[in-house]
C-alpha cells in the first residue's frame, strides 16, 4: 500500500448553526501527537501520583513563549517517549492502525529502531512529512538521557548524583530549541514536587537546571 492512508478531518467543512469551524492544521498535527504519546505512556504513572501523560502534557504548554512554536510543543510532548517507554510504539501503531491513521512504511516495521519507529509515527501525524517528523525526532533524542553513557564504562548505573551532574553539564551543548524545553520540563517538575519531600529543597535542586538553560539561551 502506498501513499498516505490516513483519515484525517477536514475540519473546515463542518458547519455549526450555519457557521464555518475552522480548525488549523498545526492544532491537528498536535492533537495527533499528543495522542501518540498518551498511548506510548498507556498505564505509566508519575511518583507525584496520576497518569504520567499529564507532565509531557504539562511542560508543551510551559515553553516559553518566545519559543513555543509547533515544533517545540510537539517535541515536549513527545520527550520522554524513548527515554522511558520506547517499546510501547509497537502499541501506539497498533491504535493508530487500527483507526485508520497509517502511512507506507519505508521498510519493515519490525526492522525499525525505536528512533525510526517515532519518526514513522510523527510522519503520520503530520500527513507523512518525514522531513519534518526526522525534525521532531532528532529533538527528541536531544533531550534523551542515556546513563550510563556509551563509551563511559566509568559511569556508576546506580550513581544518581554523577547523573544529575553531567545532565546540567549537557545542557551547554543542547540545540536552543531543545533548552527551551528542558527549562519547561524542569519548570513542570519543580510545580509538582514528589509528596512527602520538601518543596523548598526541590525547587533549589531545580536552580542549576534553570542557570544551566539560562546561560545557554543567552547565547542566541
Amino acid at each position: 500500500m502506498t501513499g498516505l492512508m490516513s483519515r484525517r478531518v477536514n475540519m473546515s467543512n463542518i458547519t455549526d448553526n450555519g457557521n464555518r469551524m475552522v480548525v488549523d492544521d498545526d492544532l491537528h498535527t498536535y492533537a495527533m501527537v499528543a495522542w501518540v504519546a498518551s498511548l506510548a505512556h498507556k498505564d505509566q504513572q508519575r511518583k507525584t501520583g496520576g497518569a504520567y501523560i499529564m507532565h509531557p502534557l504539562g511542560v508543551s504548554c510551559l515553553i516559553d513563549p518566545a519559543w513555543s512554536k509547533l515544533d517545540n510543543m510537539c517535541v515536549a510532548v513527545c520527550h520522554d517517549v524513548l527515554e522511558d517507554v520506547p517499546h510501547m510504539l509497537d502499541y501506539a501503531k497498533e491504535e493508530l492502525d487500527k483507526y485508520g491513521f497509517r502511512i507506507a512504511e519505508p521498510e519493515p516495521w519490525d526492522f525499525l529502531s525505536p528512533k525510526g519507529k517515532l519518526t514513522h509515527l510523527l510522519a503520520v501525524c503530520r500527513n507523512g512529512n518525514m522531513r519534518w517528523a526526522r525534525s521532531i525526532t532528532s529533538k527528541v533524542m536531544e533531550l534523551t538521557v542515556v546513563w550510563p553513557r556509551p563509551d563511559h564504562p566509568e559511569d556508576d548505573p546506580k550513581d544518581k548524583v554523577a547523573k544529575k551532574a553531567w545532565e546540567v553539564e549537557r545542557i551547554q551543548n543542547l540545540s536552543m530549541d531543545a533548552a527551551s524545553v528542558t527549562k519547561a520540563d524542569k519548570t513542570f517538575n519543580s510545580l509538582n514536587p514528589i509528596p512527602g519531600r520538601d518543596p523548598v529543597k526541590e525547587a533549589a535542586k531545580y536552580q542549576r537546571y534553570f542557570d544551566a538553560v539560562d546561560a545557554r539561551m543567552s547565547e542566541e
